[in-house]
């Protein structure tokens, strides 16, 4: 039963509604505010001086809460601050990037405190529980037909000079492909390549026949492109072998870059999408993804 359920989450936007339309509050971790009151608030943090004030709206909902999931991310401090004060709440923290992209769960213990990721081999050296990557049967399909043959939007994170030979085969075999890899902070830009909102980037999703996927090194669980494609039925390249142990695998749907004939690629993305059991995407909704979670 999901009961009285809120979430803290501070990542993409577009997804909010969708979260909210399946039944649960969705807060951002800290109120919105102006720069210069940003460096009050740093200031209120170094002096611990009411930190809590600078709270987002969830900290007036916890009284009426019985579970509340937080998207992990490298602060923890508000985390305490719900544990400490609220110690018959069941509080679900849940990584969906690595963990060495967050706080580790060793700076935190509390008993009524529970650490979840998406990342198999983070759960097991961090004695973590597994709850997959999710997505929404609920989102808008937009159809623009495919004149695009393979899309990637995503920033650089070290991986533009893999993507870039990737980019290479694929004018070599006269693929048709779509890259928008903008630069990590504090790189050179000299294309002024911007970040593109949510709802953009699937108006390019629907005009492609396939998504690549190219996982950061050491990361060992499935990304946002894998959801899209089964969802939106596009194909998928990749460079996870691990992908195959997955339930949704079907060749003829996923190449796996350094496993699969390269020089098959382009009869891999001109064959039509074999679609898989309703059944098998369904567990990947974001109300099958609060289920696991026993609520």
């Amino acid at each position: 039963m999901l009961g009285n359920t809120i979430l803290i989450y501070d990542s993409v936007s577009f997804f909010i509604p969708y979260m909210e339309a399946k039944g649960v509050k969705c807060f951002n971790s800290f109120k919105s505010i102006s720069k210069k009151m940003k460096i009050l608030r740093k200031m209120s943090f170094m002096l611990n001086i009411l930190p809590s004030q600078w709270y987002g709206e969830w900290k007036n909902n916890l009284n009426d809460a019985d579970t509340v999931i937080i998207f992990a991310s490298n602060r923890w401090d508000f985390i305490k601050y719900i544990c400490k004060n609220y110690p018959a709440l069941r509080v679900i923290v849940w990584y969906w990037n690595p963990i060495d992209k967050c706080f580790t769960p060793n700076v935190l213990k509390s008993k009524n405190l529970e650490y979840w990721s998406f990342d198999i081999k983070d759960c097991e050296k961090y004695q973590l529980k597994h709850n997959s990557t999710f997505y929404f049967d609920n989102i808008q399909k937009y159809n623009h037909g495919n004149d695009v043959g393979v899309l990637f939007v995503g920033a650089d994170k070290g991986r533009k000079t893999f993507l870039d030979k990737i980019e290479k085969q694929f004018d070599e075999r006269n693929i048709k492909s779509a890259f928008h890899i903008v630069p990590d902070r504090g790189a050179v830009n000299l294309g002024n390549i911007k970040p593109i909102d949510y709802e953009e980037y699937l108006k390019r999703v629907s005009r492609c026949s396939a998504l690549l996927d190219f996982l950061q090194k050491g990361q060992n669980g499935q990304t946002l492109r894998p959801m899209e494609a089964i969802f939106f039925q596009k194909k998928l390249i990749t460079n996870d072998k691990t992908i195959v142990s997955l339930n949704f695998y079907d060749s003829r749907n996923i190449f796996i870059i350094g496993k699969d004939d390269i020089n098959a690629l382009r009869e891999f993305i001109e064959s039509p999408y074999e679609k898989i059991s309703e059944k098998i995407v369904q567990q990947y909704d974001f109300s099958s993804w609060l289920k696991r979670f026993e609520l």
